[in-house]
């Protein structure tokens, strides 16, 4: 394969021996085929994907450049899994990894890390000016409407950079502090592109500590506080709840008092922020590569 990540798969299809060679020649093939690339998109995969970016980073020491490492989430997949079928969620995802091969540079290295989660390379960059270029030509390319079987669905992304070596001087925290910037992106500003920095691991910390804080007070609630507390989150007002749960009025509103307090929420607007946040976090646990 040409150096730099310039192939993508149809450069290793190219390579086809034909069906006229032996069997174990077209075996040898294929099973380089599948542990290189994703069958669904027919991508790189991960390890494909961190082998060329070693190779990324060794030229732009060579060469005295700058790489970069865009990370991607499809912003909702899930629900839109759930919503429209697996196949149409394959449908997808076919189709954005068509859309990154036309979106970006021949020197540009894609891959599918799996679930809804993509990457690019960016190899050969003088200024971060560069990938913020490249950026914004992805997620236009991106959220154009996908014909599915049912209808059309527009899709959104979110990204974020790290760079080699202004941000990290390895492999592990290239991808680490790329995978910082996502997470802030999708916390805070889902749909767009966010650049590593230090401050944001800060931010990163800070806002796990408040998460924990919120949860270790949820769990002190009682089970009546809980219930009273997740009616109130659904946006039903106290006479509502009375009727909800055979009470009075009075009853819940010395409920919610208690649970504002037990919270330290100034308010109801805050109490609701604060719960959909935990259990926003909550949510995403199991998904250590995002959703």
């Amino acid at each position: 394969m040409a150096e730099g990540g310039l192939a993508h798969a149809d450069d290793l299809l190219a390579q086809h021996p034909g069906r006229g060679a032996p069997k174990r020649e077209q075996l040898e093939y294929w099973l380089g085929h599948f542990t290189q690339f994703d069958l669904l998109t027919n991508l790189p995969n991960r390890g494909q994907f961190v082998d060329r970016l070693n190779g990324a980073l060794a030229r732009a020491v060579r060469n005295k450049q700058v790489a970069g490492v865009l990370l991607l989430d499809l912003d909702r997949f899930k629900a839109l899994n759930v919503k429209h079928g697996h196949r149409n969620a394959d449908q997808v995802l076919k189709t954005t990894g068509a859309r990154l091969k036309e979106c970006t540079r021949a020197s540009d290295s894609i891959a599918r890390l799996g679930g809804d989660e993509f990457s690019v390379i960016l190899e050969g960059l003088v200024e971060r000016q560069g990938a913020a270029i490249a950026a914004d030509r992805v997620l236009n390319a991106l959220r154009v409407p996908i014909a599915l079987d049912n209808g059309e669905v527009v899709v959104t992304a979110t990204g974020g950079i790290a760079f080699f070596p202004l941000d990290a001087d390895s492999v592990d925290t290239l991808l680490h502090h790329a995978d910082i910037a996502l997470s802030y992106a999708k916390e805070r500003h889902r749909g767009t592109c966010q650049f590593y920095s230090p401050d944001l691991a800060l931010h990163g910390e800070r806002d796990k500590l408040r998460q924990s804080a919120a949860r270790q007070r949820l769990d002190d609630l009682t089970p009546r506080e809980r219930e009273v507390l997740d009616i109130l989150v659904a946006g039903n007002a106290n006479k509502m709840i009375a009727y909800m749960l055979g009470t009075s009025i009075r009853t819940i509103e010395n409920h919610r008092a208690k649970i504002m307090n037990k919270m330290q929420a100034q308010s109801l607007p805050e109490l609701v922020r604060m719960v959909l946040e935990v259990e926003g976090a909550a949510a995403r646990l199991p998904e250590s590569t995002h959703s």
